[in-house]
């Protein structure tokens, strides 16, 4: 307990006058002997054992009146170091403002109900309280208003609020709450979180989060206004994937779009639709019956591809209850042609067949002589002594195919020039795909020592043991786990790939999981005795694949099944295509950084908004040794655009933002009893945008005692009046 006003304790002194006039006017009497006296002693006794007992209880009754009366003026709370009901307030109203409280809740969304309640408080504040707003979602910001007693522009400030794009995370803004509630002078200070209570933004980062609620738990009354009152209905779109080759212009390209439910709910009567460029007219839409809970459908759709350079396919979904990532934006590079630059390291010349790439360049080209020259696919053989670095100048992939690397610090005829390598790493760095093929030329310590441990392009470390293996071990098509490679585990038409034999392998030293997402390593088949047989690690802008057995029929006998051969080449190109427009596609909150060609580096340049706004960039910076632009306010989901600051504002470079996908992975909020356990202390829970009365400041006179202390006082002295009546009376 404290006091407002603890000087009037000293009131309570007051008490020992009526227990001094007590002692010092007691009626004084002198003895008389009387023998007619002798027969009323019984009755005289009697009668000063009921007058003394009056006397005691109108005692106790003055003084508890004057006690009563001290400790009332003293005003205690029940709240540490929080003023009166009248008194002025130091309010924080930290606003969640993260997607998922864009959910239609009633007549309206969750981010509604909270500015209603949110209202609600300010018109309930004491005269002279402050109030400041704090948004976040997995950060915060002080919106205002500048001047912390100005309420009307508190009031225009909420009516601005809109959602952002990114996940919960609540500490940020108890941080910032924290810090605005320390500046403030009034004795009452009070935390309302208006949130949907989403498990996300509670256990983020939960230790921190709870020990900073307590801290401030303790000198502050924290409100936790619940905006949500049920789980909404909700399907997202959660991928686009190229399922029909390469895209390319002049084709009708295949995709699969991913539909997720992630509400409690199934969800019924969908539409899916998918369009480029945002033009409706050649929009392609799919029916989706019911989706349950937590399922991730795969909906074949279907684009017409026009034109080459960057196209922005548009998957769209609805209806449900939470529009915010009903919308997937996604920049693909379409190519009228692929260049791919292919080095066999054991090329022979005289017998193609015999060539260690002779079945690759076939799955590359799988077309007729006459129509080559138009083919999307236009690979380049080279054998590794005609590997120069102006061959990488054009080419959108290199495959090395049992290339020899130099172990003796010279290169040999047979064995990639260090110039080469050189610039084959800077190509990958740049954006580009390398893919490499295992073979009897490719020596473990070599690769180590170039290409893992200098440039850092092979995935994991190859083992020195490397060899034949005691018996065949076949591919296992239930341990593919990418986006391209699922086929393989659910179309039932790639069964047969576990029938086939793969005679030897390299091996790699294997790390831990956390350690491959650290070093963006991804192993994305496996042979049946668990060992990696395609693997990729992210370079940069680039990334390389690493494939652990040959690409001939010296190791293995999948080169011969073409069925099983075509589409594992085609669905590798795909994926590399795909990882160079990742930086392209990133969701709310991730920095987008472009790379401008160097004779532009010196260029201003501005960026386009979703919204239509436009803001000057600052100039680009060093990055790897590259000159680059890095966009760092991606709040909002949508088309970004880098354009020159000077030059037309429609076209410049597309970057796609989509919702941050951890927001809706799982919906489920805390119940009040959940809550109050994670916190360890006892919250106010309160239900917004359903009884306005819930803020009108009950709470800060519950917490004082003066009222029910003077009605104690009041009580008191109507009871020692009607005592003193009582005993006065004659009898």
């Amino acid at each position: 307990m404290s006091f407002l006003a603890p000087y009037m304790l000293w009131g309570g002194l007051a008490a020992s006058i009526p227990i001094a006039l007590h002692f010092f006017f007691r009626s004084r009497y002198r003895r008389v002997p009387w023998a007619a006296m002798t027969f009323l002693m019984l009755s005289i006794e009697q009668t000063s054992r009921r007058l003394k007992f009056q006397e005691w209880l109108l005692l106790l009754a003055r003084v508890a009146l004057l006690l009563l009366l001290a400790l009332a003026l003293s005003r205690p709370s029940s709240f540490g170091g929080a003023g009166s009901a009248g008194d002025a307030v130091d309010a924080v109203l930290l606003i969640d403002i993260s997607y998922s409280m864009d959910a239609r809740d009633g007549p309206g969304t969750r981010l509604d109900r909270a500015k209603f309640a949110a209202r609600e408080v300010l018109d309930h504040l004491p005269l002279h309280s402050t109030v400041q707003i704090i948004t976040c979602s997995d950060r915060a910001e002080m919106i205002g208003p500048r001047v912390p007693s100005d309420l009307d522009q508190a009031r225009q400030l909420l009516a601005s609020l809109a959602v952002d794009h990114l996940a919960t995370d609540l500490l940020p803004g108890v941080h910032e709450a924290a810090l605005a509630l320390e500046r403030g002078r009034a004795p009452n200070k009070e935390l309302y979180l208006f949130s949907d209570m989403q498990k996300l933004g509670w256990e983020q980062q939960a230790r921190a989060l709870t020990e900073k609620l307590r801290e401030i738990g303790r000198k502050t009354t924290v409100y936790l206004a619940r905006c949500g009152s049920r789980a909404p209905v909700n399907v997202s779109v959660s991928g686009i994937i190229p399922q029909s080759g390469i895209p390319h212009t002049g084709a009708r390209a295949g995709f699969a779009v991913l539909v997720r439910n992630s509400g409690l709910e199934p969800a019924r009567s969908l539409t899916v639709s998918l369009a480029v460029d945002g033009d409706n007219s050649g929009k392609e839409s799919q029916p989706i019956a019911e989706i349950n809970p937590g399922e991730t459908r795969a909906v074949a759709l279907t684009a017409r591809l026009d034109r080459a350079g960057p196209r922005i396919l548009t998957a769209t979904v609805k209806p449900d209850e939470l529009e915010a990532d009903n919308c997937f934006d996604q920049v693909l590079f379409v190519r009228d042609q692929l260049r791919i630059l292919v080095v066999d390291g054991a090329l022979n010349e005289k017998e193609p067949e015999k060539s260690a790439s002779f079945y690759l360049m076939h799955a590359l080209m799988p077309v007729k002589d006459a129509d080559k020259a138009k083919f999307h696919l236009q690979p380049r053989l080279v054998a590794t002594r005609q590997a120069a670095p102006a061959l990488l100048s054009d080419k959108d992939v290199c495959i090395l195919v049992n290339v020899a690397l130099q172990t003796d610090g010279r290169a040999g005829p047979d064995a990639l020039s260090r110039e080469f390598v050189d610039a084959l790493a800077s190509f990958v760095r740049a954006g580009h795909g390398l893919i490499l093929f295992a073979g009897g030329n490719v020596t473990p310590e070599a690769y180590n020592r170039i290409l893992y441990q200098h440039w850092g392009l092979l995935p994991l470390r190859l083992s020195e043991n490397s060899g034949p293996t005691d018996k065949p071990a076949p591919l296992d098509r239930n341990s593919a786990e990418s986006q391209f490679f699922s086929l393989y585990r659910t179309d039932e038409n790639y069964q047969s790939i576990n029938g086939i034999d793969i005679r030897r392998f390299l091996a790699v030293e294997e790390i831990s999981e956390s350690q491959q997402k650290d070093t963006a390593v991804q192993v994305i088949l496996r042979y049946g005795n668990g060992r990696p047989a395609i693997l990729s690690r992210k370079v940069d802008a680039g990334e390389v694949m690493l494939v652990t057995t040959s690409a001939d029929l010296s190791w293995t006998d999948w080169p011969l099944w073409r069925g099983m051969y075509l589409p594992f080449v085609d669905l590798a190109l795909n994926h590399l295509l795909h990882s160079q427009t990742q930086p392209y596609n990133q969701p709310a909150g991730s920095p987008l950084h472009w790379y401008p060609p160097e004779r532009e580096a010196n260029r201003p340049f501005a960026l386009l908004y979703p919204d239509g706004r436009h803001a000057r960039l600052a100039p680009a910076e060093l990055v790897n040794g590259r000159p680059a632009l890095t966009v760092l306010d991606t709040r909002r989901a949508g088309i970004y655009r880098i354009l020159p600051a000077n030059g037309p504002q429609t076209s410049g470079v597309p970057f796609a933002v989509v919702p941050d996908p951890k927001e809706t992975e799982n919906l489920e909020s805390l119940t009040d009893s959940q809550l109050d356990e994670k916190l360890g202390f006892k919250t106010i829970h309160l239900a917004a945008g359903e009884n306005a009365s819930v803020f009108s400041g009950t709470e800060r006179w519950n917490r004082e005692w003066t009222l029910w202390l003077l009605a104690a006082v009041l009580a008191v002295a109507v009871g020692e009046t009607a005592l003193a009546w009582f005993c006065g009376r004659a009898w």
